[in-house]
This record gives C-alpha cells, structure tokens and sequence, in this order.
C-alpha cells in the first residue's frame, strides 16, 4: 500500500450513517422507536429531533443524542425526563462503539406499565439504538478539498497520472473539453498541500493553465 493511499484512509476518511432507519421494540409492554438519521451540523440535528418530537409528541419520552462534525466532532444528548443518565448517554453510547458521524438518534417511548428500572432502561435504550444504527448501515465518506483545473490538451493524461497518487481516477472526473479541458477535482485535504504545489510546478511549464480552490 502506497503512502498516499494509508494518509487517505487514516488521516481523512470517516464513517457515517448510510441511510435513515426506523425500528421498534417492545419491551416488557413499553414500546420502543429507535430513529436514526443523518446530519451534518448541530443545527440539522436539533432540526431532526424536533422533527421526530414533534411527530411523536403523545410519547411518554423522546431521548436522543447526536455526534456531528469531523475532524472536529461535537457531541450531546438528553434523557428528555428519564431518570439522570438512563437514555441520553446510553444512545450516545451505542453511537460511539458504531464509530459513526454525522448521525442523530431519537428513542421514543410510549410507557407500557411496568417500569424498568434505571439499569432496564439502559439496556432498552442502547439496544434500540444499536438495533437502529445496524439497520441503517455505514459509509465511509472522505474529507476532501475540491480545485477547479484547466489545462491544455496535452497536459492532460499527464496530469492525471500525477493525480493518481492522491486517489484520483479519470473515471471522477466530468471534464469540459473545449478550447481546453476544464474539470473539477477532489482530493484529500490532508494531502491539499502536495496537491497545490504539483498544480504549481505543471503551471510553470506550461501544462496547466489555471487552477483555483472551490472548496
């Protein structure tokens, strides 16, 4: 394996939830909505579960946790009035032995009767959760830095072989061929560096035109 390529999977690539997922549990007469959805922020989030709060707004409960961001990753979660670190950090819980970003978990529950007790309630609210998160699946996405780049024809092939490195395949690519051949390219951002200074170095000898980062 390339050094390139173990910086890519190391340095840049996270896991996070491949779909939305419901699932429902019933568990000495109480009943259980796992619901997993995916976010990207601490807005979108809270946006979900007032959503999903709202939807199940005759529930007894609706707890939740999310954990957002990457690198940098923000984290938080309620017991939405269970007893104090009975549904909250049990949901969190199970998100983080998932490894997975990105993600919000709301637990509803409509209270059956018989009550569970706190270590009951841990183990209904963590097993709904990873019962939820296992349905919804994992991706992994990568942390990227897009450049639009123009280059003369005959710089072409050669550029993309010194892209090639960085993960780049000519079949990410959706060029332009017009006058010259403008495409877009996305590349580790760990790796932005190496990648503006090659930019630089094809520009000086004619084989690229232009280049500029999108993002």
């Amino acid at each position: 394996m390339s050094r390139a390529t173990h910086k890519v999977e190391q340095q840049d690539c996270f896991l996070e939830p491949a779909t939305s997922s419901d699932v429902a549990r019933t568990i000495r007469r109480s009943l259980f909505l796992g619901h997993v959805r995916r976010a990207t922020t601490e807005e979108e989030a809270r946006d979900h579960i007032r959503d999903i709060s709202r939807q199940y707004a005759d529930a007894n409960h609706n707890c939740w946790a999310y954990r957002v961001g990457y690198p940098s990753v923000r984290e938080y979660y309620s017991d939405a009035g269970e007893p104090s670190g009975s549904a909250g950090k049990p949901i969190l819980g199970a998100i983080l032995r998932s490894g997975l970003t990105h993600v919000v978990v709301v637990v509803t529950r409509y209270f059956g009767g018989i009550k569970l007790g706190v270590r009951g309630l841990i183990d209904a609210y963590s097993g709904v959760t990873t019962e939820a998160l296992s349905l919804a699946g994992v991706r992994e996405s990568r942390l990227s830095s897009l450049f639009r780049v123009t280059v003369p024809y005959e710089g072409y092939q050669l550029l993309l072989r010194r892209l090639a490195p960085f993960g780049v395949t000519e079949s990410d690519l959706f060029p332009d061929f017009g006058a010259s051949i403008v495409f877009d390219v996305a590349v580790p951002r760990s790796m932005e560096d190496e990648v503006e200074a090659l930019f630089d170095g094809h520009a000086k000898r004619g084989l690229l035109l232009a280049w500029e980062r999108r993002s």
